[in-house]
């Protein structure tokens, strides 16, 4: 199967729902928005976001994942790609399918981005994913990472640190030893932070919380930020453009009165929202 040479294709490992924008379905028509080519492999299928009460499906076994790896190898669909982002898993088992299907990818492309966004909970919530899975993120799946954007809770869990200052927040990032490590949601003197370090240097971008945000947040900024490093941009430009669109996102769907995000009534605002500038700290 042929593509066009200036098309980037996106390899999503993440959870897929029936309704709503969370996961692969925020991640997927963002990617599109923007101009790569998407291969999915969904990790769970649900009805839709259990924030909107109990959904209906579950994880995909990992033989069949497995299996959508191994032919998408035979027909020659894991050659080029540009970039794999890898979140929801589900099961152990099915973060050990990621793994490997990055390792496969590694092998025919060594440049290929690989951004990990470890799903493991939240600080309302706390860890709501299955035993083992914030280890698997840990141990197999951010080692083989270029990117790592976990929230202020998950920063905290995968390297067993506080963060409640700047040297805190940015230590606990340089633990994860990766080339470009950021933490989303971090709480911030009452605002709610990006901090990223990049080329040595540890940039912020601050926004006021809002109450009962849109779900897929995370989603939509780990795709737009992977749509535009495989397109060229540079990390610190890439980010800013992320966060950029999910603020944006963020006001639309509190002016229309929408729970959900509005990927379609406000695309424009992913495809030409003004970017976030970060600031040095």
């Amino acid at each position: 199967m042929m593509r066009p040479p200036s098309v980037p294709t996106v390899l999503s490992f993440q959870s897929r729902v029936a309704a709503g924008h969370v996961g692969s379905a925020a991640a997927s028509p963002v990617l599109q928005m923007l101009g790569c080519e998407v291969i999915e492999v969904p990790t769970v299928i649900l009805s839709a976001h259990p924030g909107h009460g109990r959904p209906g499906g579950g994880a995909l076994p990992a033989a069949l994942l497995d299996g959508i790896v191994d032919g998408l190898e035979r027909v020659g669909r894991l050659d080029g790609i540009d970039g794999v982002i890898v979140g929801y898993l589900g099961t152990v088992e099915n973060g050990a399918v990621a793994a490997r299907a990055v390792e496969r990818v590694r092998a025919r492309n060594p440049k290929t981005s690989v951004l990990v966004d470890p799903v493991i909970g939240d600080r309302d919530g706390g860890r709501y994913v299955a035993d083992g899975i914030l280890e698997c993120f840990r141990d197999r799946l951010i080692p083989l990472a270029d990117i790592v954007k976990p929230n202020h809770f998950e920063l905290e869990a995968l390297t067993g640190r506080p963060v409640a200052t700047l040297d805190e927040a940015a230590g606990a990032l340089e633990a994860l030893k990766v080339p470009f490590p950021l933490v989303t949601s971090l709480d911030w003197g009452g605002d709610l932070a990006t901090l990223a370090l990049i080329g040595g240097r540890r940039l912020m971008a601050r926004t006021k919380p809002v109450a009962l945000p849109p779900h897929g947040l995370g989603d939509t900024l780990a795709a737009v930020l992977m749509a535009h490093l495989v397109r060229g941009l540079a990390a610190e430009a890439a980010l800013a453009r992320a966060i950029g669109a999910v603020e944006a996102l963020i006001g639309a769907s509190r002016a229309l009165g929408l729970d959900e995000l509005p990927l379609v009534a406000a695309a424009p605002l992913v495809t030409h929202g003004p970017p976030r500038p970060l600031v040095p700290v």
